[in-house]
């Protein structure tokens, strides 16, 4: 078995933290919103958990392509990869929303949530004082 690139693990850890975060926030709103139930938190832990898996099936997907040496075929993978995860993910959120009746909002909206935690990641990169380029490559993951 393959061994998973450290770079990969950490930033999908980073991802894994700024979803859990913002879930918690979402959920936070609809309770001030007097919106919430089950649904909510289902299609929320639904959403997160698809958000993380589609970060780290990226990040796999990148590491393998560039370490196969072979700098043609990368962008033809990564290229392939993004279409098969966004059809993935929509066949998940449909899957969710219509058979298990998941909150349309609450099971779509952590998808944007990577995105989230990948804008404020060179201001927090900065305010620990460390430079992104520690994570060895992994400013491609993007």
């Amino acid at each position: 078995m393959n061994k998973v690139d450290p770079a990969v693990k950490k930033e999908t850890g980073y991802i894994a933290a700024w979803v859990g975060i913002l879930s918690l926030v979402m959920e936070a709103v609809f309770l001030l919103l007097r919106r919430w139930d089950l649904s909510v938190l289902a299609g929320n832990l639904a959403g997160g958990a698809a958000a993380v898996v589609n970060f780290a099936l990226l990040g796999l997907t990148v590491a393998k392509a560039v370490a196969s040496g072979e700098p043609d075929k990368v962008a033809l993978r990564v290229r392939s990869s993004r279409t098969l995860r966004l059809l993935g993910l929509a066949g998940f959120c449909a899957l969710c929303i219509g058979v298990f009746k998941t909150n349309v909002y609450a099971t779509v909206i952590p998808l944007l949530f990577p995105r989230i935690g990948l804008a404020f990641r060179p201001m927090i990169d900065r305010r620990r004082g460390t430079d992104a380029a520690e994570t060895e490559g992994s400013d491609t993951l993007d």
